[in-house]
């Protein structure tokens, strides 16, 4: 298990890097010429929706076919290639911002989405040896060591972007680093990452359809209680994916932050969610089913977002973002454990590929339309990943499948 917990933090850690970079990059136009000067706000602020969006799309179409290959031949050749890919995506991205080429950013940006399965196949190997409150507080230590990553990655990264700091530093540099970072989570999987089982005669008679996993969002929106949990894990990623995606954009356009000063705003949130995943999942687990303790983070987290965007002040991000932290922690892991024990015990990798796929679809639809939003107003994408959360609330505490999983039962 040891080694699962290091390559998500070093994956997360290579995608953190780069996560201060995008907004001031698309919205500072005296930054950097990947956009002409001339590109009015509302222009800059649509095309990093794009940006954003097509890693999205990435995601859905990447996530039931390396989840579906994953079950098939095993987790470490699927993350190897996977990680191999995502080093090249950084390098083709950090050629493309030192040459301008916009189009070619974005076409990084897709194919590590693609890609950017280690989450879901690192959830889906814990699943495999855990059971009950073990398998919540092993997916808590999965989050803690991502949001780990996020505590020390967004800094850096943001001051190898700024050259207030660095004279030879630029948007380009965090990619390069990056790139490096996953070449070694690459090396890690190849050398100590367990070797797949043996499969059974049924799969090894079974060809390898890379349209299958599509089907089998039908099959999973057939069984009720997996239906109703990928509606809501819709619902909740949709406002926490704004968190991520658009606060640094809400920070660059209302007080003009540098890709430093967001890093370390990410950083700080990322803060609290490490300590809530390593000191509260366990106590606030006993005598509570994860669906109740995700319906109420979700509230809070709903709430919490609209406070976000009232101040006129920056520091009272300060209050704010270690309580936004903790509600996204509580709500990411718990809502994990309840998908992993509706889902069927043989087909955890597929099933949590599904769910993981069908909420960033949602994601990157509202990327684009954030983008739209955002050239409108910074607070309006904030307001959306609201009213998202609430939604996901209500949907946890007013629909009870009639049958009940062996986790819901105390509910």
């Amino acid at each position: 298990m040891g080694l699962i917990y290091v390559l998500v933090f070093l994956g997360f850690f290579a995608g953190a890097l780069v996560s201060p970079v995008l907004s001031p990059m698309f919205l500072h136009p005296q930054d950097h010429g990947v956009l002409s000067a001339e590109t009015s706000p509302a222009t800059r602020a649509f095309l990093l929706g794009v940006a954003m969006a097509v890693f999205r799309v990435g995601e859905f179409l990447g996530s039931p076919i390396l989840g579906q290959l994953s079950d098939k031949f095993g987790r470490k050749m699927v993350l190897a290639a996977a990680m191999g890919i995502t080093s090249v995506g950084n390098l083709a991205i950090a050629w493309a911002i030192s040459v301008d080429q916009f189009w070619i950013i974005v076409a990084g940006q897709f194919f590590l989405g693609f890609v950017g399965v280690l989450l879901v196949l690192a959830q889906a190997e814990v699943a495999n040896f855990s059971v009950g409150p073990e398998k919540s507080r092993r997916f808590g230590l999965i989050y803690m060591a991502s949001s780990l990553a996020y505590v020390f990655a967004p800094v850096i990264g943001g001051h190898l972007a700024d050259q207030q700091y660095f004279p030879w530093a630029s948007y380009s540099v965090p990619f390069y680093v990056a790139a490096v970072v996953c070449l070694v989570c690459t090396g890690l999987i190849l050398w100590r990452f367990p070797e797949p089982g043996l499969s059974n005669s049924e799969t090894e008679s079974d060809g390898i359809h890379l349209t299958r996993g599509f089907m089998e969002m039908g099959e999973a929106f057939k069984l009720a209680p997996f239906r109703a949990l990928l509606i809501v894990n819709f619902f909740l990623y949709l406002g926490i994916d704004f968190v991520f995606q658009f606060n640094p954009v809400y920070f660059v356009q209302k007080w003009e932050f540098t890709s430093s000063h967001v890093g370390w705003l990410l950083s700080y949130t990322s803060v609290s969610m490490v300590m809530t995943q390593w000191l509260l999942i366990k106590p606030i687990s006993k005598g509570r089913t994860p669906r109740t303790i995700t319906a109420v983070c979700a509230v809070a987290l709903s709430g919490l977002l609209i406070l976000e965007i009232l101040p006129n002040e920056w520091w009272w991000l300060c209050l704010i973002l270690p309580c936004v932290g903790a509600a996204m922690a509580l709500a990411t892991t718990n809502m994990s454990a309840l998908l992993s024990d509706t889902a069927p015990p043989d087909a955890q990798g597929r099933m949590l590929g599904v769910s993981h796929s069908i909420r960033v679809l949602g994601s990157a639809l509202l990327c684009f339309c954030g983008g739209i939003l955002a050239g409108l107003s910074p607070q309006y994408p904030i307001l959306v990943g609201a009213v998202a959360s609430i939604i996901a609330a209500a949907l946890l505490w007013f629909y009870r499948p009639k049958t009940k999983t062996k986790s819901q039962a105390t509910l």
